[in-house]
């Protein structure tokens, strides 16, 4: 009795290659899912860190103020998206630019005189350290909160483009939909970025 070799062993490995499939997308869905949640981590801080910025500008006025909100303007929030819409390139971005806010407000608090940028806290007495040292905390705890945040997502990112790229993985990951996730850096642009500040210093 001939036993029918090649169609069994077809069809064994037509079964084994769809189990490994199946098994696949799962686990690249699964890491993908894990990347993008944590992606809200950090949109959570930015617009924490954009609106702690915005209401330290919205304390002082004049040339602050409007260096400031130059500053914000310049990025692709100008477009009217939300953070959440932004690709993590601009999220980068809108990081450096309020980086160099911060920057702003403090050297603003650092010259400013007894009582200068007071109202930010709403301590009429306070004195120029004391404006400083507050500022800069405000600012400590919202660049502790984004790189918390950071470290979650580069770290479930790093694991689902592994999963992407690993053979035989990477032959099936971008026919079915699975694009690379970049990596949140907190790169220093401020040397790189020059703002123009025409028409705000007059």
């Amino acid at each position: 009795m001939n036993i029918p070799w090649v169609p069994i062993v077809a069809g064994a490995a037509i079964v084994i290659l769809v189990i490994w499939l199946i098994s696949t997308y799962n686990r690249l869905v699964k890491s993908r899912n894990s990347s993008t949640e944590a992606v809200r981590g950090i949109d959570v801080a930015l617009e924490s860190r954009f609106d702690q910025i915005k209401a330290q500008a919205d304390a002082v006025s004049g040339i602050v103020k409007k260096e400031v909100d130059m500053v914000l303007d310049a990025t692709a929030l100008r477009t009217g998206r939300t953070i959440e819409q932004l690709t993590m390139q601009e999220k980068m971005q809108v990081n450096a630019a309020m980086e160099n806010a911060e920057q702003t407000l403090m050297n603003a608090a650092a010259q400013a005189g007894p009582g200068r940028l007071a109202s930010i806290e709403n301590y009429p007495e306070m004195q120029t350290h004391t404006n400083v040292e507050l500022l800069q905390r405000t600012i400590n705890e919202a660049e502790e909160r984004l790189q918390a945040a950071r470290r979650v997502y580069n770290r479930s990112a790093t694991v689902y483009n592994t999963h992407r790229q690993t053979f035989p993985t990477v032959l099936i990951a971008a026919p079915m939909g699975f694009k690379h996730h970049e990596l949140f850096e907190l790169t220093d642009q401020r040397k790189k970025i020059g703002y123009n500040l025409e028409g705000y210093l007059d």
